[in-house]
């Protein structure tokens, strides 16, 4: 059975070996042999839904569930294992903010709308989280605090994925008034919130880094829903851009009972996703 992140690209298929085969005869690129990886390979749908293929030695081969997100930031990487990373986003500008001028008709913050000029030598931070990378080979490898040494990506595509099914108000206002977001709950999130449970475990020393997972909590505030077809299966899917604490991609399933749209507050578990645009940028690692 196909898993529920897969199930949110569209990616459905009698069984998992079915759909990585599907994804290899449609031309999946790849390479053998690099950096810690037997196999690393993605198939990329024109939709904008993308398979990752990933085997590190003595190891089975494993799919991840990606996207190719047109929500980009600034960013410093670097991975905990294999394709689990700590992100941080940074603000792009000399100020260390974010510019009305940086953000397009939509609000969405893009590579495109980035400011030019000189960035600032210490940048602010707007969000950390975890998330899996479907080109983990581009960030370093830092197992133990301590020695960590970040890589920075001007233009990071980030996304998330749907690991779950959500919940969806038709308004911020009705989400204020449930009651996951009304105050006075023992936990209680607002509206635009991103939350990875492993970065608080390692922080309080109850984990470590070789335990966690990029599993997170998240509310968006929908600002574009698209629905998009899996050309690989036929089957659709849902593209949101949106903002969590900080813009951007959602993949839903398009099956839901109620579809979000422009406004709506989605509240869901989520697997963050990454990639520097090596995929689509035509690298090639030796």
């Amino acid at each position: 059975m196909i898993s529920f992140d897969l199930h949110s690209l569209g990616f459905d298929a009698p069984s998992l070996d079915d759909l990585v085969d599907r994804a290899l005869d449609q031309g999946a690129a790849g390479v053998q042999n690099v950096a810690g990886f037997e196999i690393l390979a993605a198939y990329s749908d024109p939709s904008g839904a993308r398979l990752a293929l990933l085997k590190p030695f003595d190891a089975d081969l494993d799919t991840m569930a990606s996207l190719v997100s047109p929500t980009t930031h600034p960013a410093e990487v670097f991975r905990y294992h294999e394709s689990l990373a700590q992100v941080d986003i940074l603000a792009p500008g000399r100020a260390g903010g974010l510019s009305r001028t940086a953000l397009d008709g939509t609000g969405i913050l893009s590579g495109d709308g980035i400011l030019s000029g000189q960035t600032d030598p210490e940048p602010k931070r707007l969000a950390r989280f975890l998330a899996n990378t479907d080109d983990p080979i581009e960030y370093p490898l830092c197992p133990d605090p301590g020695n960590d040494k970040p890589k920075r990506i001007e233009h990071l595509r980030v996304g998330v994925v749907a690991i779950d099914f959500p919940k969806i108000y038709d308004s911020e206002e009705a989400y204020g008034r449930s009651e996951e977001g009304s105050m006075g709950q023992e936990l209680s999130f607002s509206a635009g919130t991103l939350i990875s449970p492993w970065l608080l475990e390692i922080s309080a020393g109850r984990a470590a880094r070789s335990q966690a997972s990029a599993a997170a909590q998240m509310t968006m505030v929908c600002q574009k829903v698209e629905r998009r077809t899996n050309q690989l299966t036929g089957v659709d899917w849902l593209r949101i851009i949106g903002t969590t604490s900080v813009p951007m991609t959602l993949a839903l399933p398009a099956d839901l009972p109620h579809p979000p749209h422009e406004g709506s507050v989605i509240s869901a578990t989520v697997t963050p996703v990454v990639s520097s645009g090596s995929w689509e940028g035509g690298r090639v690692w030796n």
